[in-house]
């Protein structure tokens, strides 16, 4: 009897992270189920999957292109490689569950042509091409926002689920103000950053957001000079900066949590995790959307906006002289916000998709019999 779950999620934190708190729920509670993931070489995926103790099998990548080149004319050929090596990866196989990504689409085709049921979530307002071909594949479709319903008749009749998130961002989001004051003395102290002044943290994603990191580069000194401490995600494809004992640059944060519950404001782009983990943990946050795509980073960050828990400027628009005058601003709605924060836990999205994904293999398992 086939009983092996087949996650397939690649390219960006935002795909992978929900694959693997899925992942990691079916180890703990259904360990009679194995995880396997599908990725490529060159994605996150390749250090995120195996670090987190689940096999990877590796495709061809063959990402969508968005203009006419040379890569758009052997796309099709790409296409066809990564289907033939995700339908033979597959050949165990009890459950497809996607995250969308690049990596995504093969694996949806294979499922179907292998009669494999298939489960997708899709993170953001706005579903991606990879999920929209899946939907027309299978009726197991989730969405962590309710938005995503509205941008199309499949979508109309998917399931909200929310995020599944990583186990410590929900705890971070079940502790209380004295609690996360001692999470934030103690990060502190391993930092050499004083507790009592201010903490931003900055972040653009694994690779980085040039943008944001050129803004906070020109404004360094003036918040320095205004006692505002800096935790800088500066993304792996740049060189760090030289630290100072009022900014902290790293090439990766992997502990978010710790950094969430020590933060005062938050500046970011406004993927769906992103977003998602804001709201779970409630910082405040200045979102800085990906200016390319098909709008998803500025949908997803607008219920936060719309409950005055963030504020969104275009990537065109943000500069270290508009930071500056608004820096203040910001940090004050930081402190409003956490003066009325409360413990609660998030909706548990991990056992309802691992829940399913069970209900899914045991009805397969039926069928075979």
């Amino acid at each position: 009897m086939k009983s092996i779950v087949t996650l397939v999620a690649g390219g960006t934190a935002g795909h992978i992270e929900p694959a693997l708190a899925v992942a990691n729920w079916l180890r703990q509670e259904h360990p009679e189920l194995k995880c396997e993931f599908i990725g490529t070489a060159s994605g996150l995926e390749s250090t995120l999957i195996p670090q987190a103790g689940f096999p990877l099998r590796i495709i061809e990548k063959a990402p969508a292109p968005r203009r006419i080149s040379l890569s758009a004319l052997i796309w099709p050929i790409r296409l066809i490689q990564a289907l033939g090596q995700t339908y033979r990866a597959l050949s165990s196989t009890s459950v497809v569950v996607g995250f969308g990504g690049y990596v995504a689409a093969p694996a949806y085709v294979a499922a179907k042509l292998l009669r494999i049921p298939t489960l997708i979530h899709e993170q953001n307002s706005k579903p991606g091409w990879a999920n929209n071909l899946g939907s027309n594949l299978t009726s197991n479709l989730s969405v962590a926002f309710d938005g995503a319903r509205s941008t199309g008749a499949k979508w109309s009749a998917a399931e909200l689920v929310g995020m599944p998130l990583r186990k410590n961002i929900v705890e971070v989001a079940s502790l209380s103000i004295a609690e996360r004051l001692a999470m934030r003395n103690e990060l502190c102290r391993e930092i050499g950053f004083d507790s009592s002044k201010p903490i931003v943290l900055i972040f653009g994603g694994s690779q980085g957001a040039k943008r944001i990191n050129e803004t906070i580069r020109d404004a360094r000194v003036e918040l320095e000079q205004l006692g505002i401490q800096v935790i800088h995600g500066i993304g792996r494809a740049e060189p760090l900066p030289v630290r100072s004992d009022t900014y902290l640059p790293l090439d990766y944060i992997a502990n978010m949590a710790i950094f969430y519950a020590a933060a005062d404001l938050v500046i970011a782009r406004s993927g769906a995790v992103t977003c998602a983990e804001i709201a779970a943990v409630q910082d405040y946050a200045l979102f800085i959307p990906l200016p390319i795509g098909n709008g998803e980073q500025s949908a997803n960050a607008m219920e936060l906006v719309s409950a005055k828990r963030a504020e969104l400027i275009e990537n065109s628009h943000i500069t270290s002289e508009w930071l500056m005058s608004n820096i203040d601003r910001l940090l004050e709605s930081g402190r409003q916000l956490a003066a009325a924060r409360t413990p609660k836990v998030p909706m548990n999205s991990a056992k309802i998709l691992g829940e399913w994904v069970v209900k899914l293999h045991n009805l397969g398992s039926a069928r075979s019999k």
